[in-house]
């Protein structure tokens, strides 16, 4: 047993319990959320997904041997290829969405202060800090996934079937076999002190986790003046 199955596993479930109950998730059990929700919900995690994939990198450049690299730059790699892309591409076109539509979104207040609290936690600490920080993301959506797709009574081919259903694939169930055999070998060899800071940056990803759904997706919360911001430029040549 270790630092994940004896401390971490159980605040996670919990975690996860919390974002079941919340009336913007059953809205997708049921097959209630409207569709406009679930455009705001999955525009504003595309936006996330690409902070949370800078910081898986800047999680890599940490590394300081061969062997670190080789750990962690296939979660980037995976994060940038598979998560990013189903939401850029997938679920885009499930929506009507364009990719400039994806794009030109602006990160909401609740995204953007959990993207800043990682890309913090990233650059202030070492490999360890970085998992504890980015990991619970992943690890959450499995757990909610499997908790809820026994209870929706959906049809298989219904989109809000299939997203709770993409978290429970043997492709994703692995990608958090992986990371959970990375925190307990970052942890391993840990002081009670240094593990209860650890628990501190995991515990602050949960309920940033749980901010999301219990109030910004469901009322669509975006900046007090949202309509002064400027139109993005997203192409490489601009």
């Amino acid at each position: 047993m270790g630092f994940y199955e004896e401390t971490l596993a159980p605040i996670l479930h919990k975690t996860a319990y919390e974002i079941e109950k919340t009336a913007h998730m059953q809205d997708i059990v049921h097959g209630t959320m409207s569709e406009e929700r679930f455009r705001f919900q999955i525009k504003q995690n595309y936006q996330y997904l690409l902070d949370y994939t800078r910081c898986w990198a800047l999680a890599l450049a940490k590394c300081r041997s061969f062997k670190e690299m080789e750990i962690f730059y296939p979660i980037v790699k995976n994060t940038m290829e598979s998560t990013v892309m189903i939401n850029r591409t997938y679920w885009a076109d499930q929506l009507g969405l364009s990719v400039d539509d994806m794009d030109k979104v602006i990160e909401a207040p609740g995204k953007r202060s959990y993207t800043a609290f990682q890309l913090m936690t990233v650059n202030q600490g070492g490999l360890a800090e970085a998992m504890m920080a980015l990991f619970p993301c992943n690890i959450i959506y499995r757990y909610f996934g499997e908790d809820l797709l026994e209870q929706c009574k959906l049809p298989k081919d219904n989109m809000f079937y299939k997203w709770l259903e993409y978290y429970t694939s043997d492709e994703y169930i692995q990608k958090t076999e992986n990371e959970i055999s990375i925190v307990n070998k970052l942890c391993r060899d840990k002081s009670e002190k240094e593990k209860a800071w650890l628990l501190e940056i995991m515990c602050n990803s949960c309920n940033y986790e749980i901010l999301q759904w219990q109030d910004m997706y469901h009322n669509m919360t975006t900046w007090p003046l949202d309509d002064i911001y400027p139109e993005k430029f997203t192409s490489f040549e601009e």
